[in-house]
């Protein structure tokens, strides 16, 4: 799984980090992920509930306001995107011509 991290002050990004693991896609994979994202990103771990967990899986975002922190933090959020690799390209052949066609 490859996650976008963004830390957030209003419109602006502080900073952010891609970050890539092997995760298994249920909530104890996602609270890791979580885990060594905050970590690499330099932002204390929030609280997860199996509510972000389900945006995530759902959606492929969730976005962490400073009220799920257990410390004061100094930034407005922390947005996690699920980052979609982009699927091999197949040529196939159809009336004398080549077309590309992305795989599912």
């Amino acid at each position: 799984m490859k996650i976008w991290a963004k830390v957030m002050r209003g419109d602006k990004i502080l900073r952010d980090v891609v970050y890539e693991g092997e995760h298994k896609p249920t909530f104890a994979g996602f609270r890791e992920a979580v885990q060594n994202v905050a970590y690499k990103a330099d932002v204390s771990t929030p609280v997860l509930l199996p509510a972000h967990f389900e945006r995530f899986d759902k959606f492929n975002r969730v976005k962490f306001q400073p009220s799920d922190f257990i410390e004061e933090v100094d930034f407005s959020a922390f947005v996690l995107e699920r980052v979609k690799d982009d699927k091999p390209v197949r040529h196939v052949m159809g009336r004398g011509k080549v077309f590309p066609v992305r795989l599912r």
